[in-house]
């Protein structure tokens, strides 16, 4: 198995500027945070981590658009800041 490493620096830099975002506060609230979890899988040798929304009322296909495009640009742009994040597997969501 590879080894995967996300400094705490970095998921607290990510829960942050999730909390931060105009957008997501509108579609969750405030805190972002507090709907969100993430995600471990283990499945064929290979560990997985996934940001999910964790609430009541299921989102609209708008706002999962929304948030997978803001997900995704928040987590690559702080991995991108940390030189020594090894984020290899980490799963960025995908539309269906």
């Amino acid at each position: 198995m590879k080894r995967v490493g996300i400094r705490m620096g970095v998921l607290s830099q990510i829960i942050d500027d999730l909390n931060k975002n105009e957008e997501l506060r509108e579609i969750f609230g405030s805190p972002v945070s507090q709907s969100l979890a993430v995600i471990a899988e283990y499945a064929d040798g290979e560990l997985d981590l996934r940001v999910e929304e964790i609430r009541e009322r299921p989102l609209t296909e708008s706002e999962n658009k929304r948030f997978v495009e803001i997900l995704n640009r928040t987590v690559t742009t702080n991995l991108s800041r940390d030189q020594y994040s090894r984020a290899s597997n980490w799963a960025l969501p995908t539309l269906p």
